[in-house]
């Protein structure tokens, strides 16, 4: 058996740290649900942190003044399937539940591209991608993105030959904004910029939360801090 740091005040004993292992699973049309049995677990003693797509559980049992138990469990999260900022738990007679969002199907929208130099390094759009695209004319070059893909398609014309050039990647959209993207082609050299996520911002600035590990926070930076919690029934998702 594990035991953790925590000190009894009676008697400055390491307590035992439980693994939640009974864990049920459910998949509705817009999330996934969690749900396992911490008996005997007060609302203020419950840590629930997303970090980098790991969900962190930790609970602790008392007696009046005195730690009984430590439970704890962690999650890896499918990046492509979920969405953090989103996820929400409540406590309910010794039953944590929590919901974690499914992130919508993405959508393939269409950046147009712009005949001009792309921003500086003092704008807040980041330029994450260039490349060479010497020849290629503002209308026969195209630029899709779709989820953390970003597609692009073009037509070098020269005298009476053609040829195509095809480019396809993928971007950390939990660093840079990809549905905000924006192209442009200067001098034969086409750039992508993204302004940056919440999520990025609030890590560059060392944002943390600072009312208690189960205060909610009022952006939606809710990865990298603490997950909110209730203790009142949570309204079924679908």
């Amino acid at each position: 058996m594990e035991y953790d740091s925590h000190n009894n005040d009676d008697n400055n004993k390491r307590i035992p740290v439980n693994e939640i292992r009974d864990v049920q699973v459910s998949e509705k049309e817009k999330s996934f649900v969690l749900s396992m049995d911490l008996p005997g677990v007060k609302e203020q003693n419950v840590d629930i942190k997303e970090q980098n797509f790991v969900l962190t559980i930790e609970a602790l049992r008392k007696s009046g003044d005195t730690n009984v138990c430590k439970f704890y469990r962690q999650f890896s999260l499918d990046k492509k399937s979920i969405q953090p900022e989103g996820i929400h738990a409540s406590l309910s007679d010794g039953v944590l539940t929590v919901h974690i969002p499914k992130r919508p199907e993405p959508q393939t929208l269409d950046v147009t591209p712009t005949s001009s130099d792309p921003p500086t390094e003092d704008d807040v759009e980041n330029v994450f991608f260039r490349l060479d695209m010497p020849g290629v004319k503002l209308s026969d070059l195209k630029v899709q993105v779709k989820g953390d893909e970003m597609f692009i398609s073009a037509e070098r014309k020269k005298g009476n030959s053609t040829s195509s050039i095809k480019r396809m990647f993928t971007v950390d959209d939990t660093k840079l904004d990809v549905a905000k993207a924006k192209a442009y082609l200067s001098d034969g050299v086409l750039a992508l910029t993204a302004p940056p996520t919440k999520k990025a911002l609030a890590e560059e600035s060392g944002k943390e939360n600072k009312d208690g590990p189960l205060a909610t926070k009022t952006d939606n930076a809710m990865s990298h801090c603490s997950i909110p919690i209730n203790t009142k029934e949570a309204t079924a998702q679908k």
